[in-house]
């Protein structure tokens, strides 16, 4: 019988540090409540030890209380009722640039199409504008404060091993979970999450023309010594090779997908297919046809932007995310006296179009292929993007701001039976709201857990209200100090609260009325009046109370530099690869060492030191110190 585990075994750091703890295979039950199928933490193995109050502290009860309170259904539906699929689609920094949004320069036949299906919902927004921390909320349904991630860098399983994700919730009731594409961000892909390994990629040829690399080494030797791109510049920001669509990356996926969802729709258990797309996020790559379909002549080129007045330094973000293509290395900040020509701005508009047209026909082959299998009648269908995405507003380009046009997102949720299919809603929905929403759907209970409430209520009616308001919020690291801006979005404003990241200190504030403008390009805080000022902050601090906070997760190695060393050794007698990764003093993973079965490694560390194990089954997930005398961690 197969063994599955999750195991902390930590010696020497106080703050993360406990002894092994094994898993086993019987009904998955912690303290009488189910855990998952086959995998427990066993915390009597915690008795005795003299660390066991600060491990139930730092570990179990922040990540695990939220699991206690649950309530689980021992059945799904009544006897004969079949859970509805459902098939979960990401597109990366898509803001609402679609047609039935409307954009008229979009081309998005398929996503209107969807929108005909579902409720096209008109005010979502995400929790945090970018990639990875967005949708660490959103998988694992908490707030960023609550799980601890708010950075690109910082793995939610550092900050909370124990998190339940959407679909590993979905998986507890029957359902067989596959994951493609970028779901989570790309580096963590969370294999404990699916009910399958994920499949890698097919290798593609590279979509750049000959002498590429050329191009990027004499621009590279340019470059200052300590400029940071003197090793790590990309390729152009656009390309517009003659391939068909699955010679890229989208393409070669949804064949996958595809694939997938037929198998999967033939199978008794019902799925949660999830599909995530990389474009629109640069590098902007589609396939020659679809840069044809638009003429950059008139597209709406934005190049008088202008940073909002009265507004503190560190509210918005500096363009550097376009400075990684070798094309755009001195590309300008929005503060900067030089501007983005208009052949340029109209250039990289025409890409940014051009990669959400080519995204639009991959996701019409999905919903194609559930047509085509006779799914459609059964199965939920959910469409949402990360953030949103500047292209030229407030004369910056990308993502990472607490403005509207950073969090606004699209969100379409499209399910059997919809009395509302073809409505709009004027819903202030949160990415959050997905989880508890596709749990109500599917016939699941809802967690305790989450942070989001359902928008079943509002999918059934669109003038039924769900949400006061929706929240977002971003970290910003400006002139050596650090900062946490929250904001809070009413029906009729958008009011943010900027603190100090280690003290929870107002620093400054931003005050937006809708009603009259929602370009935000008029900070009121200053003159609105004081009533109304009392009245957002008051809701703001109702669930974003001012606080110190911590950018280092509970997972993370020893900072000292003195600490003894010890050598660790893992043996991997799994039937999958397994994957080893140092975690750094700040909580960060640092290069992964597979190991197939049967190979071992030895790491010559310190004590202190943490490493992650997990397998890309999911089976695995654990994690241990080094320890004096050395030992080896056998994996099975």
């Amino acid at each position: 019988m197969q063994r599955r585990s999750i195991l902390v075994a930590c010696v020497g750091w106080p703050i993360f540090a406990a002894i092994g703890c094994g898993g086993d295979e019987r009904p998955a039950r912690l303290h009488g409540v189910p855990v998952r199928s086959g995998r427990i933490i066993d915390t009597n193995c915690l008795k005795g030890n003299p660390l066991t109050n600060l491990l139930t502290r730092f570990f179990v009860f922040s990540t695990l209380s939220a699991v206690l309170r649950c309530s689980f259904a021992t059945t799904c539906l009544a006897a004969g009722t079949q859970h509805p699929n459902v098939l979960f689609i990401a597109v990366d920094d898509l803001r609402p640039s679609i047609r039935c949004y409307g954009d008229p320069h979009a081309i998005t036949p398929n996503i209107d199409r969807l929108a005909e299906r579902g409720v096209r919902f008109d005010r979502a927004h995400c929790q945090v504008a970018v990639c990875n921390p967005s949708r660490a909320s959103l998988m694992t349904g908490l707030r960023p404060d609550k799980l601890g991630v708010w950075t690109l860098p910082i793995h939610f399983r550092e900050a909370m091993p124990a998190a339940v994700t959407l679909p590993q919730w979905f998986r507890r009731f029957g359902y067989t979970a596959v994951s493609h594409g970028k779901i989570y961000h790309n580096p963590t892909p969370d294999p404990q999450s699916w009910s399958e390994a994920i499949r890698a990629s097919p290798r593609l040829k590279s979509a750049y023309p000959e002498g590429t690399q050329q191009r990027i080494r004499e621009v590279q030797k340019a470059l200052p010594q300590n400029d940071w791109r003197k090793n790590n510049l990309r390729g152009p920001s656009t390309a517009a090779p003659d391939v068909d669509d699955s010679k890229l990356v989208d393409g070669a996926r949804t064949d996958m997908a595809i694939e997938d969802l037929r198998r999967l729709g033939s199978s008794d258990a019902p799925f949660f297919l999830a599909m995530g797309y990389i474009r629109p996020h640069l590098a902007w790559i589609a396939p020659k046809k679809y840069w044809d379909l638009h003429d950059p002549a008139t597209l709406p080129a934005v190049t008088n932007g202008s940073v909002t007045a009265n507004t503190p330094p560190y509210a918005l973000s500096n363009s550097y995310e376009l400075t990684h293509y070798v094309d755009l290395f001195d590309f300008p900040k929005p503060w900067d006296e030089q501007r983005v020509a208009d052949e340029r701005a109209r250039h990289l508009m025409h890409a940014y179009y051009a990669c959400v047209t080519y995204i639009d026909s991959q996701i019409g082959r999905l919903l194609d292929a559930l047509d085509e299998e006779g799914l459609a009648e059964n199965t939920i269908v959910v469409l949402w993007s990360d953030h949103g995405w500047k292209l030229g507003e407030f004369n910056g380009w990308g993502k990472m701001t607490n403005y509207e046009i950073d969090t606004r997102i699209p969100l379409i949720i499209s399910a059997p039976g919809l009395p509302t299919a073809g409505q709009q809603s004027d819903e202030l929905a949160e990415l959050l709201d997905l989880y508890p929403t596709l749990c109500e759907l599917a016939g699941l209970d809802i967690p305790d857990f989450v942070d989001g409430n359902s928008l079943v209520p509002n999918l059934k009616d669109v003038s039924v209200h769900v949400n006061a308001a929706a929240f977002s919020q971003y970290y910003r690291n400006f002139e050596g100090r650090e900062y946490m801006g929250y904001a809070i979005r009413t029906d009729k404003h958008r009011f943010v609260e900027w603190r100090d990241f280690s003290t929870g200190e107002v620093t400054a504030r931003e005050l937006f009325d809708h009603q009259s403008d929602h370009s935000e390009s008029v900070n009121l805080a200053d003159s609105a009046p004081q009533e109304l000022i009392d009245r957002l902050t008051a809701e703001l601090l109702e669930s974003h109370p001012r606080k110190v906070l911590t950018m280092t997760p509970p997972v993370h190695s020893n900072p000292n530099q003195l600490r003894l060393r010890a050598d660790i050794s893992f043996l991997n007698k799994s039937e999958t690869t397994v994957m080893v990764f140092p975690i750094t003093p700040k909580g960060r993973r640092g290069r992964v060492k597979n190991l197939s079965p049967g190979e071992s490694v030895t790491i010559k560390a310190r004590i202190g030191g943490v490493y992650v194990v997990e397998s890309k089954d999911g089976t695995i997930h654990q994690i241990h110190s080094p320890s004096m005398p050395s030992r080896t961690i056998v994996l099975e």
